[in-house]
């Protein structure tokens, strides 16, 4: 094999996501690499070049872009040490209808040796990268066709179905017939079928009620009021200046020009903190169907996650004119009920929390989270259940933006008003997502009809006759690609009819706050006729998994990085560090107390005796699994939060119980913090704060099973002190 074609290979290789295994690249596409490599290897070895871009090709409407800044560079004798920065684009084939960053270039040669001149030989390459980039490629959903997949994919889908294919026939009609009545029923009711409360009535039984049934219906929820309209309008004008400031900063993506990927703002970092917004997300996260001996999750915990900010209109156009951004024409009509004329052709929703992570066993797989519904029996599938989520991995490609949090709801923030139209959503948590699940499994006799939703054979097409199991699965599962969110289009997924089921919610006024299930469907489709701000607030509850999380947030925080779900490369790319009004801890104190401290794991949660309870332990645990539960809750009420305390705050005024006291006046008619909840809030102290809590574990009680020589029983011994030094730790004997 020539040098050159073992170039490109590791340069296809090198495009593919990091944990995805077994991945192979197209070789239409190797062949593409290969003849750029080689014509940057024929190049003058003295000499430092560029890569010229190559000519593009637009899939339908819109092929989106991606530039990534490369340094080639082809030296004998010395090596660069600034990059070059190109930007190019290497475009698959037209049956891909995506486009891809250049695959990493090689950059010197190997010194050679003496003697290789005389004997003909010819150095090894070395492949030095370098690479500085923000995002992974952006892929088009606008095509007629959908990515294929490495050949793994295919694999995958076949053991997903494997055994199951009658039950999956038969509930995939099922489906469809359902799905059709729901749209029906969507389209009649619009805006009506989502609910709100006023913040004030979120600790009311009545209105509460109400509320929770509607919003496990249909996946939506407005809390009214939830910020002061003084405050949001003061939190506008503050984050103008902050951004005025500030002149060198990363462009959002050409497909959403509204999004800017800016974290700390002051808008931002007050609302994460602010006690309002907090007690929302603790309401909000008791909707769900928790349990109180579930020690992986504690929702009376709310914790921030650092997401991106929405800008449009008159900032936007400031903010983008300097980098290429257009704004939407200043006196362009505003039809409340008008699709974007981006979507004119292909309308597109995104779907959060991962996109191939929700069909792979490494990732909502290895928790069970849609089994039901891959055993053909959707009906059993419920989409409040947290138990199938907490352990889930969401982000198995590191993708820029692809969130590694678990969030039991998605949130918006409004300190603007937001006319309806301006966002949309699919009110349909259950239905909508056992479709876009199994729609990868599933494809037409008889393809769409010329004209689409105005042909007359188009109900014909929808019939779920027309649709069959693929006796081979191929490698597409439509929307999703390694490092993305998932993507549902009225192409690919034709039941959803998307026109008719993405719903406006009502006009948003500035301080509330709607939230929406993870599995929902969403797009933003029109400019608002006037400045428009929202601050991206998702409600996620403490969790082992999250309080790491939390763990490399804080730092970004505190150096004033992009959040890590934004900074795969970990290069820092787009820091706020340098901007001048950037908020810092003491700000977060001031905003939302203690509270706010611990939200962004600045401040530990402590527990007293006084809220702790022990719930009943079910009759199938054993007498080791309560002792256990109960030696971990009264160590954690004895220590104040997690194993043994170095250095804590003498007579600290916002524990967690008064934290879980305020909770329960809104939204939980018990104030007692359970012993599962004191566990996840111990581990999440010691991993915060590992230089003021000891790690402590509780002594395993051996099981009562007799000897093989009948002896008696060995006696219970009882849980070991916390307070032992390492050596006494050491010495005590292990448990059999």
């Amino acid at each position: 094999m020539s040098t050159a074609e073992v170039v490109a290979q590791r340069g296809a290789n090198a495009l593919l996501p990091a944990r995805a295994t077994a991945a192979t690249m197209s070789k239409s596409h190797a062949a593409i690499v290969a003849a750029t490599v080689t014509a940057a290897a024929t190049t003058n070895t003295n000499t430092k070049t560029t890569t010229p871009p190559l000519p593009t090709t637009t899939a339908n409407a819109a092929t989106t872009t991606a530039t990534t800044a490369t340094t080639t560079t082809t030296s004998t004798k010395t090596r660069p040490t600034t990059p070059i920065i190109s930007s190019v684009e290497i475009p698959y084939p037209s049956e891909y209808s995506t486009s891809f960053l250049t695959p990493p270039t090689t950059i010197g040669t190997k010194r050679m040796r003496n003697g290789d001149h005389k004997e003909g030989r010819r150095p090894k390459l070395r492949q030095r990268t370098f690479t500085k980039t923000m995002e992974p490629p952006v892929l088009s959903f606008y095509g007629e066709q959908p990515v294929p997949l490495p050949s793994r994919f295919g694999s995958l889908k076949r053991k997903l179905v494997a055994g199951h294919e009658a039950e999956l026939q038969a509930s995939w009609s099922r489906l469809l017939d359902a799905l059709r009545d729901e749209i029906r029923h969507i389209e009649s009711r619009g805006t009506d079928l989502i609910p709100e409360i006023p913040y004030g009535d979120i600790g009311r039984a009545a209105p509460v009620a109400a509320f929770c049934d509607r919003v496990k219906r249909y996946g939506i929820g407005v809390v009214r009021g939830v910020v002061a309209p003084a405050d949001a309008q003061a939190w506008v004008d503050e984050t103008k200046q902050y951004l005025e400031t500030k002149h060198e900063f990363k462009p959002p993506p050409a497909q959403d020009p509204t999004c800017f990927d800016f974290f700390w703002s002051p808008c931002q970092v007050r609302a994460r903190a602010h006690p309002n917004v907090l007690q929302a997300q603790k309401f909000a996260m008791s909707l769900w169907d928790t349990s109180q001996d579930d020690n992986r999750l504690a929702t009376r915990c709310p914790i921030s996650y650092a997401d991106r900010i929405r800008i449009d209109t008159k900032t936007t156009s400031s903010l983008s004119s300097e980098h290429g951004g257009h704004a939407p024409p200043p006196d362009a009509a505003v039809d409340a009920h008008a699709l974007h004329p981006a979507a004119a052709s292909t309308l597109i929703a995104q779907i959060d929390n991962g996109s191939l992570e929700r069909w792979e066993q490494d990732g909502y797989g290895q928790s069970g989270t849609y089994d039901s519904i891959w055993k053909g029996e959707w009906e059993r599938y419920n989409p409040w259940d947290p138990t199938g989520r907490v352990n889930a991995t969401t982000d198995l490609y590191n993708g820029a933006g692809a969130c590694s949090m678990f969030r039991m709801f998605q949130g918006i923030l409004a300190l603007t008003t937001v006319e309806p139209g301006m966002v949309r959503l699919l009110p349909s948590p259950k239905l909508s997502t056992a479709y876009f699940l199994l729609r990868p499994f599933f494809s037409p006799v008889r393809g769409p009809p010329e004209g689409r939703e105005q042909s007359p054979g188009w109900a014909a097409y929808l019939d779920a006759a027309n649709w069959r199991l693929d006796a081979e699965q191929n490698t597409i599962i439509h929307g999703a690609v390694p490092g993305h969110a998932q993507r549902v289009t009225e192409s690919w997924h034709p039941h959803l009819q998307l026109r008719s089921s993405l719903v406006a919610p009502p006009v948003l006024r500035p301080g509330d706050y709607i939230v929406w299930h993870p599995d929902q469907a969403y797009a933003f489709e029109k400019a608002p006729p006037s400045t428009s701000m929202l601050v991206y607030t998702p409600a996620a509850p403490l969790t082992q998994t999250n309080a790491l999380f939390l763990a490399r947030q804080r730092k970004a925080f505190q150096r004033g990085h992009p959040g890590p779900d934004f900074d795969s490369t970990g290069s820092g790319l787009g820091s706020e560090a340098p901007h001048t009004g950037r908020l810092e801890e003491k700000d977060i104190a001031e905003v939302g107390g203690e509270a706010g401290l611990q939200a962004m794991g600045l401040a530990p949660w402590t527990v007293s005796k006084s809220t702790l309870s022990t719930p009943p332990v079910p009759a199938a645990s054993s007498k080791n699994e309560e002792n256990h539960v109960a030696a971990a809750a009264a160590q954690l009420a004895a220590g104040g939060g997690g194993g043994t305390t170095r250095h804590r705050a003498k007579d600290d005024p916002m524990s967690v119980d008064a934290v879980l006291d305020t909770a329960s006046d809104k939204s939980s008619s018990s104030s007692a913090i359970s012993a599962a909840e004191a566990e996840v809030v111990r581990l999440a102290n010691i991993i915060l704060f590992p230089d003021r809590y000891d790690f402590w574990m509780p002594s395993r009680v051996p099981s009562r099973v007799p000897s093989r020589a009948g002896t008696p029983l060995k006696s219970e011994q009882p849980a070991h002190k916390t307070n032992m030094s390492g050596r006494e730790k050491d010495s005590v004997e292990k448990d059999i």
